[in-house]
């Protein structure tokens, strides 16, 4: 993120998935698009993940700005080949983003003013040096300038986004914390009184820490995603309104245990429950379901001790 956060900026927004496209073997979808290729696969075979819940689609404005607000994020890791086994596997390449965890000293309140958007975030503790919480979000003003417009075409549509980041954090001692994180965002699209388009992702991670010893560890997560998407004609002889949506839910058990300083074990379990739900105005909804799917993974790292000679 310090990389990142150095980049110059694009009409006052830092935008992670337009800089990952500066690092070899990753190329952009297209100007002022978001998505990426890497490595020849196509942009839909890559997995994306916040806080361990996936982002299924990780734009705003058509492909223009991506769902990460840069203020509210700590980390980005990239896999562009060899994923490990712990993310299921994908094509092309997986992008492990992960959330601030807060400030659990002090209390700061920071934001920024863009020409389309403006955003703030807030963090602090809930007891100091034990727990703590952060809080950001972003919206757009597109929509206030149309309104102004003299053109009733202009002054009667609809163009917005918004997305709100939260995430709370306890450690109730030294082996055991729990973590809380969310993410909602949603675009509205519209012209005038003839046709309507919104779409959002809405994201929730339960983390719970707990260290056995000084060499086991595991990690319990219970992550819920979902993605939602509506088309509407509005014209009254005919109107017509369509919605797609996908809602996952997920249960993580990692374990890691260290056998050795150069030696490490990590294994774990994950079991996703996914609906997928297609609605046609005047019809009834026709469910798609795929249920107990479930990945096992074990992998093991070892890295060799240092050689070292003497003159």
């Amino acid at each position: 993120m310090n990389q990142i956060n150095q980049l110059p900026v694009v009409l006052g927004e830092r935008d992670i998935l337009k800089s990952i496209t500066l690092m070899p073997g990753i190329k952009t979808s297209g100007e002022g698009n978001t998505g990426f290729y890497v490595r020849g696969g196509g942009a839909d075979q890559n997995l994306i993940l916040l806080d361990e819940a996936t982002v299924y689609n990780a734009t705003h404005l058509l492909g223009f700005f991506s769902t990460f607000n840069s203020d509210a994020i700590k980390d980005v890791s990239i896999y562009k080949g060899g994923m490990p086994a712990e993310y299921g596997g994908r094509l092309s390449s997986v992008l492990d983003v992960k959330m601030n965890e807060g400030n659990n000293k002090k209390t700061t309140v920071q934001g920024g003013i863009g020409l389309i958007a403006s955003r703030i975030k807030v963090e602090g503790p809930l007891v100091k040096d034990k727990g703590s919480f952060m809080l950001s979000a972003r919206r757009t003003y597109m929509d206030l300038f149309m309104k102004a417009s003299s053109d009733t075409t202009i002054n009667k549509s609809t163009l917005y986004f918004y997305d709100i980041n939260a995430k709370v954090n306890y450690r109730f001692n030294d082996k055991n914390a729990i973590y809380l994180s969310g993410y909602f965002g949603k675009d509205v699209l519209g012209l005038q009184d003839i046709f309507g388009t919104n779409w959002g992702n809405a994201t929730g991670t339960l983390r719970f820490n707990h260290i056995f010893n000084n060499k086991l560890f595991s990690n319990t997560s219970v992550v819920y995603s979902k993605f939602n998407y509506v088309i509407e004609g509005l014209d009254r002889n005919d109107g017509f309104k369509a919605t797609s949506k996908i809602t996952d839910l997920n249960f993580k058990q990692d374990f890691q245990y260290y056998a050795s300083s150069d030696h490490a074990l990590k294994f774990g379990l994950q079991v996703t429950d996914m609906i997928l739900l297609r609605v046609i105005l005047r019809q009834q909804p026709v469910p798609v379901s795929m249920t107990n799917m479930s990945n096992i993974a074990l992998v093991t790292k070892w890295q060799p001790t240092p050689v070292t000679t003497g003159r």
